[in-house]
């Protein structure tokens, strides 16, 4: 395996985490979110350890990097004994939209005995229901209408009410008015049909920049409501948003929350966002705009990531970071944008990065080469195969197979007999285990009542 410089980088970062100076800890939350897949590894080893500092920041941004890996420890998490860490946890979950998640939240509903995990649990489960977990809404419908569930987690359960469609959220709304609970009762007798109501005249500005500083609050029911009220604001925030995210260009959280506001402005309402692409320096707002130009979906502005990647790139005489390039994140990313519509218009750089031995592997490099890949891709993944870790083998050989099935390439095919004989030998092991595990189970029965 090629040794990698600076391979302490990332452990010296995570133990940053446990600073008491913030910020030492905010510069290293945004370095490893720039760095990505790579830093995965030692952030659950780090909540999987005993500093409670560490382990509460480690979280967050298992949540942020996405990387399915940070999915599990996450669950388990929430079995820790510590219930400020439960909560964490329960929050964290909910960038992970999946049916395991929604039930994990849901059992954490459901059992644990401390208020404030169940608030985040509640929390969680409409950020999944929004992000298309469609059942993940049923258990906190049910805490909001438990007469005997505590009077604040059902309180938290008020934030479903955005979500239901209006002849819903009506009936509902004369039920919990007449709730033995006062507390209830009072919030939903104040709940009109004209909250969304926009401001007059110069209010309505204001009202936009109060909301854009919103979206850093560290309470939930804040921040989600600034979400949803600048949305509805439509294409007169989003240059004012991209500016904030500029400005707190170090904040991981905030970028992705900005996202989240860009992103459901939709297409043809983010001002500036092609100007923003081609101008922006900073990692991580430039990352959040490059995964909202893929969300917006519309092509003539994926295709200007062409050009976001070229700038990003690191020179060709070898000047810039031997090893976590500040961009490398932005770049893959990109890349897998493109490879979405099923472009190959920046094939040459997403194979300069699978065969960069001195870098650890982007997990979106595997991702986009599975859905574009050729042939001429495969001896690329096979170096990379064997110099990466576990994990990222199991992607690159499903990167693999999907191209021998793609590209209808079969075993006696001449690109196995012009391969090096290691990297012949890793090919005929990924295809082996795809047909081991691919053997039909029903034929498998068969042959097992036979004998």
């Amino acid at each position: 395996m090629t040794l990698r410089p600076r391979a302490t980088e990332v452990p010296e970062l995570v133990r940053r985490l446990g600073s008491r100076r913030p910020r030492h800890v905010d510069r290293a939350r945004a370095r490893l979110s720039i760095i990505g897949s790579a830093s995965v590894g030692p952030l659950i080893d780090a909540i999987e350890g005993d500093n409670d500092r560490i382990r509460a920041h480690a979280m967050p941004l298992l949540a942020l990097i996405q990387d399915p890996r940070g999915r599990e420890p996450l669950v388990a998490m929430l079995l820790d004994r510590e219930p400020r860490l439960r909560e964490i946890a329960a929050r964290c979950l909910a960038r992970f939209p999946s049916a395991e998640s929604v039930g994990a939240l849901e059992r954490a509903l459901r059992r644990d005995k401390a208020r404030d995990v169940r608030i985040g649990a509640i929390h969680s489960l409409l950020e999944l229901y929004e992000a298309g977990q469609e059942t993940a809404i049923r258990r906190v419908l049910e805490t909001l209408t438990d007469v005997k569930e505590d009077v604040k987690v059902r309180g938290a359960a008020f934030a479903l009410l955005r979500a239901l469609k209006p002849s819903a959220r009506r009936g509902l709304l004369r039920r919990l008015r007449q709730d033995p609970a006062e507390e209830i009762a009072r919030r939903a007798a104040e709940v009109g049909d004209d909250d969304d109501a926009v401001p007059p005249g110069g209010r309505l500005e204001r009202r936009h920049e109060a909301l854009v500083r919103d979206l850093a609050s560290t309470e939930y029911v804040s921040w989600n409501e600034a979400v949803h009220r600048l949305v509805a604001a439509g294409p007169a925030v989003s240059s004012s948003i991209i500016a904030e995210m500029r400005r707190r260009a170090n904040d991981p959280e905030y970028c992705a929350r900005a996202g989240m506001v860009l992103r459901g402005l939709g297409p043809r309402r983010v001002r500036g966002l092609a100007e923003a692409l081609d101008e922006i320096d900073e990692p991580l707002p430039l990352q959040v705009l490059v995964e909202v130009a893929g969300a917006i979906g519309e092509k003539s502005l994926i295709y200007r990531l062409k050009s976001v990647i070229e700038r990003v790139a690191p020179s060709s005489d070898g000047s810039g970071p031997s090893r976590f390039d500040t961009m490398q994140r932005v770049r893959a990313k990109a890349h897998v944008e493109l490879a979405r519509i099923g472009s190959r218009v920046a094939i040459a750089d997403l194979q300069s990065m699978l065969a960069d031995a001195s870098c650890r592997l982007p997990l979106e490099v595997p991702a986009a080469i599975e859905l574009i890949g050729k042939r001429d891709e495969i001896p690329l993944l096979l170096r990379a195969y064997l110099r990466e870790d576990p994990y990222m083998r199991g992607r690159v050989a499903a990167a693999v197979r999907t191209i021998l099935k793609r590209e209808r390439i079969r075993r006696n095919s001449t690109v196995f007999l012009t391969l090096p004989a290691e990297e012949r030998r890793a090919l005929e092991s990924i295809v082996a285990r795809k047909h081991r595990s691919g053997r039909p189970r029903a034929k498998r029965a068969a042959r097992t009542r036979k004998r």
